[in-house]
């Protein structure tokens, strides 16, 4: 049976009896009688010892640090006379758990156990009164704690422990000033300490709209056009070689491969030095009333500009391998926003940044003790050669997209804002003025002249809203970039009116608005088939564990007779319809195609019926709406045969069982995603919609 790889490194390390232990920091503390602590940092120095910090989960000034030595480093340890009293000593582990109150460094942490000498220090900081809470702590480094007042939190003060450290990210604290981010309280160097005013808000990784990664790109464009404080160092990236080396250690069966990649890192390139956040990634960015505001600029230094963006796009994409969703749109709408802001660094050498940075945090996934860290390590691996080999540049036209004046011949406005993006592909911008909005769709690989055209014979064939049902008007084209205008109409997107008490309604609204695009004539020579709607299906399942869906469905397809052809929306589902108080809008239409009127009907209902599994239920509970859709549908045009209908609904969910592997919040439902699809295909002539119609 293969070993734990947590076990494996342990036996490689006879020297430390008690690395085991410490990389379960947690357990170990149990075993001294220590509850309710998690791993904060770990450091790791193979043949000499393994430190870890241990912080309550309830964010009190409990802390300890677990550490484990060779023999002669615990002897001398052991005989400490300051540690004979409140130290615990594991001597058959070789460890140490110690408490805050003793900790050689910081020195001002050891103030933080004393009542008094924690008020002392805290007036010291122009903050007495104030009660701390702690956010991280490095033993032997650093801790961060939050000052709050009676009316809230106040401020963020953080603890150095070397006299370099402190310089530095005085230096830093200064020019994230400069930057417009938080505005520098007090600092005492006697103790290490720097407060700064706590900005409230949401870090960017936990409010993840598109608009506010490009307001960051901005806000990093204009840090950067800031004259470099002199008193910030250079930029010094970590050796790729040494890199690989620690790998090998930790993961022995990747050795050689960490090796072959260190030896494909270009050299970093130069270019002009700016003042860097050298740390810059989502989780630095507060974004609250007054925008987006880099934070924490401890690391600040002097290097070209591709660092920072290349740095915030290796982070983007070690969360995408811990299972993040959305991390690639988030990535180039930052380099958009960044780009429209002035800044200039090339694709090529934000790659390379990039590249450099994914090595040097290679080993995160083991600092954190996240399971898995091995297989992280080899996933990192891949990642880096696919960034080297060129296979991420950002989105064409995006940045130029995100100047107001990009629609000046359709509109006058004043802001752009990204709504979404699929990066490569296709992007929605809303681009602002004094009195009305109009959307903008671009296209990544150039002008679309087909999707406007669409979009306005629609119209003039009668969905142009007066009937309560319409398509919004096309208002112009971009000269210079490949972005088309539409205007933004008013009302509800129908999936936010499915658990209000107007959802009946509104479904009803939405099969007539469907109804009456199947009885307008098509605008488009497309024409999309059953066999079309099977091979994207098989694709979506090909090789995988489901791939026998795409035969079920083969099957129950080929019992079909031929359907009249309509004028397909080809993407129906309740995000493409808002429900105004006087008309309903069909949106989307970009894929308008002649077929099959059931595809777009079970399309439909697929997508209630995987809604549904997504939050646990047994792909049921919308029935009743699904009812009333199909009653809507039928005021205006006959339904199909139901077993039609209900083909067409289950060969569209099997689709999901791909869709949802891309989502965290979704890949639990998988299973009864197919269980379910597998189980109506194979019931073939029962339909499971007879009622409803």
């Amino acid at each position: 049976m293969q070993l734990h790889p947590d076990a494996a490194l342990a036996m490689r390390e006879p020297e430390l009896p008690g690395l085991a232990g410490v990389l379960h920091a947690p357990a170990i503390a149990m075993r001294a009688g220590l509850k309710g602590l998690r791993t904060s940092y770990l450091l790791y120095k193979p043949w000499t010892s393994c430190v870890a910090g241990l912080m309550p989960e309830d964010g009190t000034l409990g802390a300890w640090t677990a550490a484990s030595y060779t023999t002669a480093r615990y002897r001398e340890v052991r005989d400490r006379p300051a540690w004979q009293n409140g130290v615990i000593f594991l001597d058959d582990v070789q460890t140490v758990l110690v408490p805050l109150s003793l900790m050689r460094r910081p020195k001002a942490a050891r103030a933080l156990a004393d009542p008094s000498s924690r008020e002392a220090l805290l007036a010291r900081m122009g903050l007495s009164g104030c009660t701390l809470k702690l956010l991280r702590f490095k033993p032997g480094r650093r801790l961060v704690l939050r000052a709050d007042g009676p009316d809230g939190p106040r401020a963020l003060l953080k603890l150095h422990a070397h006299p370099d450290a402190f310089a530095r990210a005085l230096a830093g604290a200064r020019a994230g000033e400069a930057a417009g981010g938080a505005p520098l309280l007090s600092v005492s160097a006697e103790d290490g300490a720097i407060a700064t005013q706590w900005i409230p808000g949401q870090t960017l990784d936990e409010d993840a709209s598109l608009d506010n990664y490009v307001q960051a790109g901005r806000a990093l464009a204009a840090a950067h056009k800031m004259a470099p404080p002199m008193d910030l160092p250079r930029l010094r990236p970590v050796e790729a070689d040494a890199v690989a080396e620690r790998l090998g250690w930790l993961a022995p069966e990747l050795d050689e491969a960490a090796r072959d990649v260190a030896a494909r890192m270009p050299v970093l390139p130069g270019g002009p030095a700016t003042a860097l956040h050298g740390d810059f990634s989502a989780d630095q960015i507060v974004c609250g009333p007054e925008g987006p505001r880099i934070l924490d600029w401890d690391r600040a230094c002097i290097g070209p500009a591709a660092h920072d963006i290349g740095t915030a796009l290796a982070v983007l994409d070690l969360d995408r391998l811990r299972g993040v969703d959305g991390t690639d749109a988030a990535g180039d709408a930052l380099i958009a926003g960044y780009r429209a802001a002035g800044g200039s660094a090339s694709d090529a050498d934000i790659a390379t940044y990039r590249a450099h940075v994914l090595m040097s945090r290679a080993t995160d996934g083991f600092r954190a003790r996240r399971p898995g860290w091995d297989r992280e390590i080899a996933a990192v691996l891949n990642q880096i050669t696919a960034v080297l080999d060129g296979g991420y540049p950002s989105t064409p036209h995006l940045a130029a997209a995100l100047d107001p004046r990009a629609c000046a011949t359709a509109f006058a406005a004043n802001k752009a804002t990204l709504t979404r993006l699929k990066p490569h592909r296709r992007a929605m911008i809303r681009y602002e003025g004094s009195v009305r909005a109009v959307l903008g769709k671009l296209r990544a690989k150039g002008h679309d002249d087909t999707a406007p055209r669409i979009q306005s014979g629609l119209r003039a064939a009668g969905l142009n809203g007066r009937d309560g049902i319409g398509v919004p008007r096309v208002v112009g084209v971009a000269e210079d970039i490949p972005v088309w205008f539409q205007e933004e109409v008013y009302g509800t997107p129908l999936g936010q009116l499915i658990a209000t008490p107007h959802a009946a309604s509104a479904m009803r609204k939405t099969g007539r608005a469907l109804a009456a695009l199947h009885c307008t004539a098509p605008q488009t020579n497309r024409h999309w088939s059953h066999d079309n709607e099977l091979a994207v299906l098989s694709r979506a399942v090909l090789d995988g564990p489901e791939a026998d869906l795409a035969w079920l469905a083969s099957e129950c397809m080929a019992t079909l007779p031929p359907a009249v052809d309509v004028g397909l929306h080809r993407d129906f589902y309740f995000d493409q319809i808002i429900v105004g108080p006087e008309t309903t809008w069909l949106v989307d239409l970009d894929l308008h195609a002649i077929g099959d009127a059931a595809i777009d009907l079970g399309n439909f209902i697929a997508h209630l019926t995987e809604l549904d599994l997504r939050r646990g239920g047994d792909g049921h509970a919308y029935d009743d709406l699904v009812r009333d859709f199909l009653e809507g549908y039928a005021e205006l045009r006959t339904l199909p045969d139901p077993h039609r209908i209900d083909t067409m609904r289950w060969v569209s969910l099997a689709r999901h069982v791909a869709i949802a592997v891309r989502f965290a919040d979704r890949r639990a439902a998988v299973p009864a995603i197919a269980a379910l699809c597998r189980d109506r295909l194979n019931r073939a002539g029962q339909p499971t919609l007879r009622e409803a119609v």
